[in-house]
């Protein structure tokens, strides 16, 4: 019973990993950040901004649409900022679901 377990869990372990390596962003300069799902939809667009320009929302209030601010020089990578405000996954724009623009 432990061995089979130990490779359900070895098994969903290589999938997670799987999922969060295919889904980084395809270029530097967009992504996708996934707050946590119970922060509002202001505190979650207001941690983006500090690391990028706010481009739009994804398919749910806590997930934001960025790029690197042109107008700002940033010191670190855009996803890297993202986690740093906050972000627990960024992945690429395309994966967010339907943008809309930010209200």
């Amino acid at each position: 019973m432990a061995t089979w377990l130990l490779a359900i869990g070895l098994g969903v372990l290589s999938l997670v990993a799987a999922l969060v390596f295919g889904a980084a962003p395809r270029e530097a300069s967009a992504a996708a950040a996934i707050f946590p799902p119970w922060w509002s939809a202001p505190r979650a667009l207001a941690a983006a901004d500090r690391a990028g320009a706010v481009t739009g929302v994804g398919a749910q209030p806590f997930i934001i649409i960025t790029t690197r601010d042109p107008n700002r020089s940033q010191d670190r990578a855009l996803a890297a900022s993202l986690r740093a405000q906050g972000a627990w996954l960024v992945v690429d724009p395309g994966l967010a679901g339907l943008c809309e623009t930010p209200a």
